[in-house]
């Protein structure tokens, strides 16, 4: 006789499925989970890291602590509550959570706006026009970052210069690091990944990226811009009192808390990391946010033209191990 409590396979399928909308680096998906028929275990995958751009392993556990709260968020709006435990093996840090749903329920309003949110959200790298109503959304988003120990710094009119400079070091120190760019050029403009990377009609043309001045050189793209007015996003920072895998994984808890109610208030959003990979350039952006750990930042706008088209993600049976 099934258990009420514990919900079935299919079940277990759908929100893992959904919950893999989560963004990552390079939509590198670095993420497995392991259910054991109660309970679902999120590790890292070794074999989605980028070592090259992602030297210490940062923006992995980073984009597992997403996926994370995506998850949680995915369940609530199936109907289940859940229990996480953080680094259940204290000493495998590849394991980074255990999470255990439970006691079926109705799910709230807030509940279901969030579960859409997961499928509405995408990566804008195109400019955006300033967000609307700004105070009081500003005021929410850094309320959801203390909720995970994650400070949320937002950069005025007066330090968007001294950005701008961090964000050029950090580019053209890339430019002349050929592991970094054959792995760039790999995850972006290389063979067809079918599930994974990023596709060449959600990055803009070469003549187009000078309009975000702070945004990662990718390879070039086919997508353009509404116009030609310069990137008014607003530049969030996410940092941390601490550098360890846990203060990452809290991290990415928040980027994924922000991401979505951005999405909910009809938002436009883009991560933004390269000028945390670099130990100089992060040196940088530490002095410019108060000496914390930065770990990602976010540009926040209005959508100046329709989504692109949706990104591919693995199949679910590829990042989901039955015990």
């Amino acid at each position: 006789m099934a258990n009420e409590n514990i919900p079935d396979i299919a079940a277990v399928r759908a929100v893992l499925e959904r919950a893999s909308r989560a963004p990552s680096l390079h939509n590198s998906q670095p993420w497995r989970w392991r259910w054991d028929g109660a309970r679902a275990e999120l590790h890292v995958d070794a074999e989605r890291l980028l070592p090259a751009t992602d030297m210490f392993n940062r923006e992995g556990i980073l984009g597992c602590g997403v996926v994370l709260h995506h998850a949680a968020v995915c369940w609530a709006a199936a109907g289940w509550d859940v229990r996480i435990a953080r680094f259940p093996q204290p000493t495998v840090r590849a394991h980074v959570a255990t999470l255990e749903p439970g006691h079926p329920h109705v799910p709230t309003e807030p509940d279901l706006h969030l579960g859409a949110a997961v499928d509405r959200r995408y990566s804008d790298r195109m400019p955006m026009d300033a967000p609307p109503g700004w105070s009081t959304t500003r005021q929410v988003l850094e309320h959801l970052g203390r909720r995970s120990d994650t400070t949320v710094t937002f950069l005025d009119s007066t330090e968007a210069p001294a950005l701008h400079r961090i964000s050029e070091l950090a580019t053209r120190l890339r430019r002349y690091d050929p592991r970094y760019q054959s792995e760039l050029a790999w995850w972006a403009s290389g063979p067809d990944h079918g599930s994974a990377g990023v596709p060449a009609d959600v990055l803009p043309t070469a003549l187009d990226r000078g309009h975000i001045p702070v945004g990662r050189e990718f390879p070039s793209g086919t997508a353009e811009p509404a116009d030609d007015a310069d990137d008014a996003a607003m530049i969030a920072v996410l940092s941390t009192t601490g550098d360890s895998a846990a203060d990452l994984l809290d991290c990415g808890t928040a980027l994924s808390a922000l991401l979505l109610e951005c999405t909910v208030q009809d938002l436009s959003t883009c991560t933004v990391s390269h000028v945390v990979e670099l130990p100089s350039a992060r040196a940088m952006l530490a002095e410019l946010v108060g000496q914390r750990h930065p770990q990602v930042l976010i540009r926040i706008g209005t959508a100046r033209a329709d989504p692109p088209p949706r990104t591919a993600r693995r199949p679910v049976d590829s990042i989901l191990d039955l015990s």
